[in-house]
């Protein structure tokens, strides 16, 4: 195990191809997160085989109990999960190096749950919060995701193009995304400055719709800056007779496309803009031969929830994906039971 040295350019450059290109790479885990996340404190650890990285686990601090410090690899580390023992060695490196007041060190990896695993983490030590969680925001990252898989799974057939992709939407959501063209909805994509702020107001439009709070400009346009011309970030923007209805930011990681943010203007929901941006959000992953296109968390697998609803009508033919969860090595047991607190319903 290593300590990545940020001054190393090569090793650095080494880190990041790995978590953007290894099937399992997360954004996340890009020290361009540690950088916008500003305010967080942060590590690179690394575990190499023959020279060659084979498994990274960025990790950011902050004070989460007065005095005490969280240490969060998000939707981390990039690695084996089944192998318990390489991700305890990669917390046991942790460890060594973070502060002294740090309370607890999380991992919440993209890993489907299974009870053996579950019990596996436990006997390693880690404390587990997955099935025992009944609540969307009892956990950092959504448990369970609504995710399309371009490779053919279940009763789906494999996606090879664009009519193919349309096909495995639900009727009604093919019929929506052809109103919206027809209707004169044009997407346009970018990594611009103007193409983030013409994002932030449709994203403020939803948020104040739904009473939920949201980022202020200043996160998207760091994010802008940190990812233009990567070609692994993009902002899509539905126009309708010049002006931006609704939108949607994008990253393009390991094997998949991650639908992060969205905004739109109610005051045009009969245009179905939002189904127009999410067409050729899904096409992008299809031009870049994903395997996998997330759509994010949702409350619960029912229709009953709104977001599920909405995004299971795209990934109609494919199962649920249920994750195991946070895997919680805990430091400090009095300040670790003073952080749930703040996230009991």
């Amino acid at each position: 195990m290593a300590i990545l040295d940020l001054n190393d350019k090569n090793k650095v450059a080494a880190f990041q191809a790995f978590v953007r290109e290894h099937p399992r790479g997360q954004v996340t885990q890009d020290p361009l997160w540690g950088d916008l996340k500003a305010n967080w404190g942060h590590i690179y650890i690394y575990h190499e085989t023959n020279g060659v990285i084979d498994a990274a686990m960025a990790v950011l601090t902050i004070e989460a109990v007065p005095g005490k410090l969280l240490a969060y690899s998000p939707k981390g580390p990039i690695a084996d999960i089944q192998n318990v023992q390489l991700v305890k060695a990669l917390v046991d490196e942790a460890v060594a190096v973070l502060p002294e007041n740090t309370f607890l060190i999380r991992l919440d990896p993209e890993e489907p749950y299974s009870d053996d695993l579950n019990e596996a983490y436990q006997q390693e030590g880690f404390t587990t919060r997955n099935r025992q969680i009944t609540y969307m925001h009892g956990n950092i990252q959504p448990r369970k995701n609504v995710v399309l898989y371009y490779d053919g799974r279940g009763d789906a057939d494999k996606i090879v193009d664009e009519d193919s992709l349309m096909k495995h939407f639900k009727r009604d959501y093919r019929n929506q995304i052809r109103r919206s063209a027809r209707d004169g909805v044009v997407v346009t994509s970018g990594d611009s400055q103007e193409d983030v702020t013409a994002f932030f107001d449709t994203y403020v439009m939803m948020a104040k719709s739904q009473n939920i709070t949201h980022r202020p400009i200043d996160y998207f346009l760091r994010m802008q800056k940190l990812w233009a011309g990567t070609g692994l970030f993009k902002v899509f923007l539905a126009h309708f007779e010049d002006q931006v209805i609704a939108s949607g930011i994008g990253f393009a990681y390991g094997d998949k496309i991650w639908y992060m943010y969205a905004g739109s203007n109610r005051a045009f929901t009969k245009h179905y803009a939002p189904y127009a941006v999410q067409w050729e959000m899904l096409k992008w992953g299809l031009s870049l031969n994903k395997v996998r296109y997330d759509f994010g968390g949702v409350g619960d697998f029912v229709p009953e929830d709104g977001l599920y609803k909405f995004k299971h009508g795209f990934a109609y033919h494919d199962a649920p994906v249920e994750y195991i969860g946070e895997l919680d090595w805990v430091l400090d047991q009095e300040a670790y039971d003073q952080y749930l607190k703040g996230f009991s319903e």
